[in-house]
């Protein structure tokens, strides 16, 4: 896309910074296994099998944190949500991500929670067994390098890579991470994981994939959340949604990607605003 070679360029100038802070602070990542409303005491093996989800928090840095929210300064005007890319997940939006992997058996998907781990991911590309190699190599090798050179930490973005079996958080909101775990089974349960996974990556293809998991995260939300979490889901994932749509669209113009995305995510908005307006049947 060619939105994708300015923040290429901002990547560069902010990966030493990324580096410095990862060097200064030699305390390990958190890491242990959520289920339900709550998290095992960190240090728990990521390589045993418990049937629950891994999960890994990034130590926090005021530095880079602080400016990962001024960058996500787009996605919270686009969801109108202060908790969109705040890079401060809560154990509670974590453990309902983790609820839902438990849930599917996803126990080889590590969540990494606001966490930049570039040489764990390239391992577990190479290490994955549930895709072929052949997609591995080729869509697997362009999602690791983009989170490699654009690092969450920063740049954030609520998303899931199916070539590493793992979910990146970076927004306090249940609704983004239940979407992208919702996706993580499509993958999964998929006859051609590899090729579907793949088409993902594809500008305006792969809003057949993001379609799947809207409907589906807000299916799964209305039935196991109350009243309150069902409205906050429609509210978050109808312009999620819509902002996808204006993404992708204007990746195919120079600087396009943020404006259509505002403009996607308006609509978003205002198609919520109509499902509200309209009785639901009793």
């Amino acid at each position: 896309m060619i939105s994708f070679f300015p923040h290429m360029i901002l990547a560069a100038l902010l990966l030493p910074l990324c580096g410095c802070a990862m060097t200064a602070d030699k305390r390990p990542e958190l890491t242990g296994r959520c289920s339900g409303t709550a998290c095992d005491t960190p240090g728990d093996s990521v390589e045993r099998s418990t049937g629950r989800p891994v999960i890994e928090v990034g130590t926090p840095n005021r530095t880079i944190d602080g400016l990962g929210w001024v960058v996500g300064i787009p996605s919270k005007l686009s969801l109108w949500d202060r908790r969109a890319d705040n890079h401060n997940v809560s154990p509670e939006t974590v453990a309902e991500v983790a609820s839902y992997l438990r849930e599917h058996q996803m126990d080889s998907v590590k969540v990494r929670v606001n966490q930049y781990d570039p040489v764990d991911e390239w391992f577990r590309l190479f290490r994955n067994r549930n895709l072929p190699l052949g997609w591995r190599l080729t869509g697997g090798t362009i999602e690791t390098l983009k989170y490699t050179l654009l690092p969450g930490r920063i740049f954030g973005e609520d998303w899931y890579n199916p070539f590493t079996e793992s979910l990146h958080m970076y927004s306090d909101i249940p609704a983004l991470g239940v979407h992208e775990a919702v996706y993580a089974r499509q993958v999964r349960e998929h006859d051609k994981s590899g090729a579907y996974a793949t088409l993902k990556v594809v500008p305006i293809l792969g809003m057949w994939h993001e379609t799947r998991s809207t409907t589906e995260a807000l299916e799964y939300i209305s039935a196991h959340g109350t009243k309150e979490e069902r409205e906050e889901a429609y509210r978050i994932l109808y312009p999620s949604y819509g902002g996808s749509w204006g993404a992708g669209l204007g990746s195919f113009v120079p600087f396009g990607a943020v404006w259509t995305r505002l403009v996607g995510s308006a609509l978003g908005h205002a198609a919520n605003g109509v499902r509200v307006s309209v009785p639901e049947d009793d």
